[in-house]
């Protein structure tokens, strides 16, 4: 899913006349391109919320089944994801306005949006690992709790790495 694309095709007729004024293309594009990121991360929290609660299934399901022995270390991984969750959610965004000292120029904020797109590959891991946990024997449940805690591990070391990517588009 492009979310670039999505927004370029819903510009209203106002839109489409100033931008053809000169100097405000560039500016449409990075608005463009600031919305755009603005909805891949709502995405991707929305994405991670959903991991978040398929996995607060499974402890539920191993509770009513009486199996305590994992539900801990499941609830200590949950919040790791729900603090990964956050600090994405809450994390900068990769743009500056129109007016600001520091201007952002289009290949920086393309680099920026790309390296928020990578960040679907790891959640996507993380809903496969979730995926074998809820299907695993008991003899396989602490690889399985292990393989999805290095698996958030991935994600919240690129979360940290996105930080640097921002500060270093900054000119």
């Amino acid at each position: 899913m492009d979310f670039r694309e999505r927004i370029e095709s819903d510009e209203n007729a106002l839109q489409k006349i100033v931008s053809a004024l000169p100097g405000f293309e560039g500016y449409f594009e990075r608005e463009n391109r600031r919305a755009a990121d603005k909805m891949l991360r709502e995405y991707l929290c929305g994405q991670l919320d959903a991991a978040t609660e398929d996995l607060e299934k499974v402890s539920a399901k191993w509770s009513r089944a009486g199996e305590l022995d994992d539900v801990a270390d499941l609830e200590r991984v949950a919040g790791l994801l729900r603090r990964a969750g956050d600090r994405l959610r809450f994390a900068d965004y990769g743009y500056t306005g129109f007016f600001d000292a520091a201007k952002i120029g289009e290949d920086e904020l393309q680099r920026f949006y790309e390296y928020d797109l990578s960040l679907r590959d790891f959640i996507a891991d993380i809903k496969d690992e979730i995926g074998k946990l809820a299907a695993a024997g008991a003899e396989e449940v602490p690889v399985r709790i292990a393989d999805l805690e290095e698996a958030i591990e991935a994600l919240s070391e690129m979360i940290d790495e996105r930080e640097n990517v921002a500060a270093a588009l900054t000119p």
